[in-house]
């Protein structure tokens, strides 16, 4: 296998990140990830690490610092994907494990991962690096719409 390395990730990385999105089934256009990428490597809570050869990028994770009120301060990680072509290298476990470093220096005792129960190799993976089973869990989403301001209303309204 070739080496790779891992640094925190590039606003120009957005191309191969979002190539690599699209892998683990979340197409999105590159300036839709440039402008998401921005959003995080600004943010003091996130981080974005990238796995990398000289052929370009083979994986990346983001994780978020999380404070629930019910729970301890944790780590979230929030994606990890690793290029099909990398799978079972130590890419995963490579990135996995500089996201743990990142919490440890930020005081956090624990990380938490969630993950499809379709993806079986996922939980394999997971387990394999120690992780534990918690609990399942359905996910509910609601789209927001933009509410027009009260000068479109009436300018609506008039017409």
């Amino acid at each position: 296998m070739s080496r790779y390395s891992i640094r925190k990730a590039r606003e120009q990385d957005c191309a191969e990140v979002a190539r690599l999105a699209s892998q683990l089934g979340y197409p999105a256009s590159d300036e839709a990830m440039r402008l998401r990428l921005r959003r995080l490597l600004a943010s003091s809570s996130d981080v974005v690490f990238v796995a990398g050869t000289h052929g370009g990028l083979v994986g990346w994770i983001h994780a978020v610092l999380s404070q629930a009120l019910e729970s301890d301060f944790r780590v979230e990680i929030a994606g990890l994907v690793v290029d099909e072509r990398f799978l079972r290298k130590g890419v995963g476990r490579g990135l996995v494990e500089r996201v743990e470093k990142w919490a440890i220096g930020r005081g956090v005792k624990q990380t938490v991962v969630r993950c499809r129960t379709t993806r079986a190799g996922a939980h394999q993976f997971y387990e394999s690096i120690r992780y534990s089973r918690a609990k399942m869990q359905i996910v509910f989403r609601k789209s927001l719409a933009q509410r027009p301001n009260t000068a479109q209303v009436q300018n609506a309204t008039a017409l």
